[in-house]
């Protein structure tokens, strides 16, 4: 019963902490505490120790991603904005293998607007990142081309195989 309630504690504490956005950080020493005793019902015959390697290997590398982010840091605030972006996605990457779970994974990335410098933070589920790819690749179609192209040319008729473009022949020596 209270290994249970120990538990539920630890998974309520990774899915506060990766919800957490970018706001109010949580405590270095609590994200460290929480991280360790994870690893603890890895090892032996712990709580977690049922996953599959696979898994086991997704979890040890997110968590020392955490401890090597966190590794002398008083403060999360200490982070710069990337490293707030590893971390957070470190984050869910460990809660995504403790509820087997990976469709549900929010993964954040930093991306210049189009036409600025300047880098926001646009995060998005697995399952919202694939369907954003499936749905381009629709839009986009199939790329064939139409009839009337010599062999060995692309779609817009530039030639494309080895030593048949005179403009390459003398550069390939």
């Amino acid at each position: 019963m209270a290994a249970k309630l120990l538990m539920g504690i630890l998974l309520l504490g990774v899915t506060t902490i990766a919800a957490a956005s970018f706001g109010t950080p949580p405590a270095v020493g609590e994200i460290m505490r929480e991280q360790r005793a994870i690893r603890e019902q890895t090892e032996g015959t712990g709580k977690y120790s049922r996953f599959k390697p696979e898994a086991m290997t997704r979890l040890t590398k997110a968590q020392e991603k955490v401890f090597r982010l966190l590794d002398g840091n008083q403060s999360v605030d200490h982070l710069n904005m990337n490293q707030k972006v590893e971390l957070f996605n470190a984050l869910e990457e460990v809660k995504a293998v403790l509820n087997d779970n990976d469709q549900d994974r929010l993964i954040c990335r930093r991306e210049a607007k189009v036409g600025t410098t300047i880098k926001e933070t646009r995060c998005a589920t697995v399952a919202q990142r694939k369907e954003i790819e499936e749905n381009s690749k629709a839009f986009m179609g199939p790329r064939t081309c139409s009839e009337g192209f010599a062999p060995g040319t692309d779609c817009g008729g530039n030639m494309r195989e080895a030593n048949t473009n005179p403009v390459y022949e003398g550069r390939r020596r």
